[in-house]
């Protein structure tokens, strides 16, 4: 991930790529997050990167699914691309994307990897529309701070509580990040029940 205080400009950070590539033996999967990095690198970057055997892969944690479909189709599928956002992970599934880097595949890999099987796997649009229906309620969750203008649950926090209702106990965030309010707790205790998962109270793991 680029410096966050003061960004370097695109063709900065494919040098440094360049130079990470010249210095290890193993495959690179670069982590594309423009909200938090403000370096967009387009999917002509990307895909000389590729080209030039700099990269193996890409985490696109992008909110606009199109630019995984666009990057999978300019290398034709022999890029690795991920869907790296939660909120475009069926679409980005759905066009064709290698896998799912992100939070939900983190806290409940059960119920990730059951919509992931039905997509890239069995091709049943019906059955992977219905467990997106009982995933969807966690993404909103996760991202209603920023979908509420800053009000609201924070994404780091929604992972650590459902580590700690379901296992293993990971502990509380670190501040300046807040635990989950109780009332948000219970809104995630119900929809972990949902997907299937048995819920601890916190410390009885």
């Amino acid at each position: 991930v680029p410096p966050y205080y003061m960004a370097p400009t695109p063709s900065q950070v494919m040098v440094h790529y360049q130079r990470i590539a010249e210095s290890v033996s193993i495959p690179i999967v670069l982590y594309h997050n423009v909200p938090l990095t403000a370096v967009d690198l387009k999917t002509p970057h990307l895909v000389k990167l590729f080209e030039e055997g700099v990269i193996a892969g890409v985490k696109m944690s992008n909110p606009e699914p199109e630019r995984i479909c666009e990057l999978l189709q300019a290398t034709d599928n022999k890029l690795f691309v991920y869907a790296g956002i939660d909120t475009v992970a069926f679409e980005g599934l759905s066009h064709g994307a290698h896998g799912w880097i992100s939070g939900i595949p983190s806290m409940v890999p059960g119920a990730a990897r059951r919509l992931y099987d039905a997509i890239a796997i069995k091709s049943n649009l019906e059955e992977a529309r219905k467990i997106w229906r009982d995933l969807a309620p966690l993404m909103r969750l996760q991202f209603s701070a920023y979908h509420s203008g800053a009000e609201g649950a924070n994404w780091f926090s929604v992972m650590k509580a459902a580590l700690n209702l379901i296992g293993p106990p990971v502990g509380d965030p670190e501040p300046p990040v807040l635990p989950l309010e109780e009332g948000t707790r219970k809104e995630l205790e119900a929809i972990l029940k949902k997907l299937g998962y048995e819920v601890h109270q916190a410390g009885t793991i």
